[in-house]
Formats: structure tokens, sequence, C-alpha cells
């Protein structure tokens, strides 16, 4: 691991930042795991899976809560500066984008419970073989997010911000296919629009996964996040 602790004369300073790291590394184990099974639900309209994962959602919030609690127990006590507050600063925004992550992982699960409350379970309104495909890159991008974050490994985490490329071409790729369906199949716009809204929570989790491999070379070499605005889709219908 990157020496980023065990430079301190106060000891129990490393201890806490070290206990932190740890506590962010578990919160991410949960929410990665969270979003593998969330797609598994989709892809076998499993019932019980996606409730699991709904119900599961209340535990990556009180993960949440409980490294908030550390990091204003470190900025209080410590009053960090340099290099040991961009790490602290990184660290909350981190948890956040990880609650985020969560928070789409239910909305893939939620689709499954709709699915079987609407008795739609064995239907088939569209393919969701985009969204499989998604998934796929979502899954890779947070892992490998979480592995520079885990290993504080800057060249990996420029290589997430590369790969996050690949997402947002796949996304747009499966926006244009369903507005061929959509032109094709009018009568289908409540489905479609569920699906959108799975491509879309799929691209954000993409999105987050990305923040977090920037805020670890901010911690690192500081070099502030960079900013992005959404890309427009061109030719979706208004009208």
């Amino acid at each position: 691991m990157n020496s980023s602790f065990g430079h301190h004369t106060i000891h129990q300073f490393d201890e806490e930042l070290k206990a932190l790291h740890t506590q962010i590394i578990e919160m991410g184990e949960l929410v990665l795991n969270q979003l593998c099974l969330s797609l598994e639900s989709v892809k076998y309209m499993d019932l019980s899976l996606a409730q699991g994962i709904i119900d599961r959602e209340k535990v990556v919030d009180e993960m949440e809560v409980s490294a908030d609690k550390t990091i204003c127990a470190i900025l209080v006590r410590r009053c960090p500066k340099g290099s040991d507050l961009r790490q602290v600063l990184s660290a909350s925004k981190i948890v956040n984008c990880l609650e985020q992550i969560g928070d789409k992982t239910v909305k893939l699960a939620n689709f499954v419970v709709l699915m079987h409350t609407t008795d739609q379970v064995n239907t088939h309104y569209f393919s969701l073989e985009d969204i499989y495909r998604l998934g796929g890159v979502s899954i890779e991008i947070v892992q490998s997010a979480l592995e520079a974050f885990e290993e504080l490994d800057a060249e990996q985490a420029r290589q997430v911000v590369q790969y996050h490329l690949t997402l947002d071409q796949e996304f747009q790729k499966a926006l244009h296919h369903l507005i061929d369906f959509l032109q094709a199949e009018k009568s289908n716009v409540n489905n479609t629009v569920s699906q959108v809204l799975m491509m879309k929570a799929l691209e954000r989790i993409g999105e987050h996964a990305r923040q977090i491999a920037e805020l670890v070379i901010y911690q690192l070499e500081g070099q502030e996040p960079t900013h992005h605005l959404p890309d427009l889709v061109e030719d979706f219908p208004v009208d």
C-alpha cells in the first residue's frame, strides 16, 4: 500500500486514519456486492433477491453514518492540514459516492419488485441485453475504483477515469437502441421509460466510480477533481 499512513508523531492519528480507510473499504465491498446482486436479480427476475437488496440498503446507510462520525471526530480532534486534510476530505466525499451507488442498486431492485407487482415478470416488452452490458461495465469500473482506493494507486485511478468513457459510450449506444424501439413500438412507452431509468442508474454508478478514482488522485497528488457536464443525446424523440 502507498505509504500514506505511519508518518505522524502522534501514532494514534495514524491508527485513526487507517481505521477510517478500513471502514470505507468495507462499505465499498458491501456496495459492490449490492450492485452485483441487483443485476443478478434483474437477470433472473428474482423477487426474493431484489427484496434482500432493498432491505440491506439500511446497512449501507448505517455505514455511511458511522464513517461520517469518524471523519468528524478526526477533524475536531486532529485539525488536519495539507495531505492529511486532503485524505480526510476525500474520504468524506468517497463515502457519499458509495452511498449514492447503494441508492442506485436499490433502483434496479425496485424494477424487479415492480415487474412482480404488476404481473409482468413473464412478459418481454423489451430486451434487457443493454442493461446486462452496461451492468457488466459498471461492475468493472466500481471494482477497479475501489481497488485504486484500497491500494492508494494513482495510476489505477487514472485508468478508471479513462475506462469510464467506455461506459458512457455504451450508455449512448443503448439509448439510441431504445429510441429505435420506441419509434417502432409506441405502445410500450411505459416499459421503455423503466429501462431508461435503469440504464441511467447504471450510468450514474459509473460516474460515482469515476469520482472515487479522481478523489484518490486528489488525495495522493492534490489534483482537484474535475466537474463534468452531462452529455446531450442527439436525436432523442421529444414529440
